[in-house]
């Protein structure tokens, strides 16, 4: 009698897990957060940094299917004289392009990432950082893309 009680609690816990995931992943959530760039080896702001404009709000919608997507507001980064803008992330052997819309001239422009995993979200301490490769999308008859590596940290704000 005492198994056919384990086994029934469990079933039903199996159950009542499997539907809070269910109407978890059902409804993406999303959240406002944090963003920063660090050099590969220290803790100052990378080059990618200055391509990210402060004063509009980040975001991090989780899919149904357990990624991420990324809303990112861009602006123009420098480099030699050439103007350029964050076109996307490489994390490890996967490149996650993005799809820029608005102008980033004009400082409305907006980088959004799909398809990231959830490891992306690492908080704000720097030792934490996932690396990554930042591609810059530069003039194209001067430069065209550039990467640099980075460390990067997404967190809840």
């Amino acid at each position: 009698m005492t198994n056919t009680y384990k086994r029934v609690s469990a079933a039903l816990l199996s159950v009542l897990l499997l539907c809070m995931f269910t109407f978890g992943a059902s409804a993406a959530s999303s959240l406002n957060v944090g963003i920063k760039f660090w050099k590969e080896r220290s803790d100052k702001e990378s080059m990618a940094n200055t391509g990210i404009d402060a004063s509009r709000d980040v975001t991090l919608t989780r899919q149904s299917n357990g990624t991420y997507t990324l809303t990112l507001p861009i602006q123009q980064v420098s480099k030699m004289g050439v103007t350029g803008y964050l076109s996307g992330l490489t994390i490890g052997d996967v490149t996650y392009t993005g799809t820029v819309s608005g102008d980033v001239a004009k400082g409305t422009g907006v980088l959004t990432i799909k398809n990231m995993p959830a490891s992306v979200l690492t908080g704000s301490d720097v030792n934490k950082a996932l690396t990554v490769t930042c591609n810059i999308q530069m003039d194209l008859s001067v430069l065209g893309e550039i990467n640099t590596t980075a460390r990067m940290c997404i967190w809840n704000k």
